[in-house]
């Protein structure tokens, strides 16, 4: 940083501890050249974009701990992420206590709760509180928000409060902002959730 415009300042993060001092210094002196870039350019220009924002693989190298980070050749195959992104292509989603099937529509996110092949008297209940358990990371996988409608498998309204109790625990620790609405006339749980980003199954469509 010699010789830096004034008021130019430095951020090391925690992550620096473990990197050499060759990357350390490499990272600073390219940062440090888009920073006397931008603002060369911004003095007397008209409204631009001045430098793209940092890009998922950029971000996961900064915030990520190295453990997390896959720089092996053959990784996606290793740990199956193919696999399990071809599996988002599919609708339904196995709960363990029974399937739920997430399609999206032009107007809303339809969620069917499926029981499968248990008969028992909790039946339905076990395969709700599944699906409330599910569903949050159901959606955010597959990028999928706005009016969102959930059709339970049918039980008694008596067990109504703890299944919602259930669904405000799932969501309290989901990242994307979700409002619980309630129940409509038709015995159907509305949700409105926040559209973070593309559907997985616009961008995938794109490949």
């Amino acid at each position: 940083m010699e010789g830096a415009p004034e008021g130019f300042g430095l951020i090391l993060r925690s992550v620096c501890e473990g990197a050499s001092e060759d990357d350390i210094a490499e990272d600073i002196a390219s940062m440090r050249a888009l920073a006397e870039a931008v603002t060369a350019d911004a003095e007397g220009a008209e409204p631009e974009a001045l430098t793209e924002g940092d890009g998922p693989h950029l971000l996961a190298w900064r915030d990520w701990v190295a453990d997390d980070v896959m720089t092996e050749p053959g990784g996606f195959e290793r740990e199956n992420v193919l696999d399990q992104i071809e599996g988002l292509k599919s609708a339904r989603v196995t709960t363990g206590e029974g399937s739920i099937f997430v399609e999206p529509t032009r107007a809303l996110v339809a969620v069917d709760v499926n029981t499968g092949g248990d008969t028992t008297p909790a039946a339905a209940l076990k395969a709700n509180l599944a699906a409330a358990r599910a569903l949050p990371r159901a959606l955010r996988l597959r990028g999928l928000g706005g009016q969102i409608v959930v059709d339970f498998a049918p039980m008694s309204k008596a067990h109504r409060k703890q299944l919602e109790q259930s669904i405000r625990a799932s969501f309290r620790n989901d990242p994307v902002e979700t409002s619980l609405v309630g129940w409509s006339p038709m015995g159907l749980f509305e949700l409105q959730r926040k559209r973070e980003r593309p559907g997985l199954a616009r961008l995938l469509s794109k490949l």
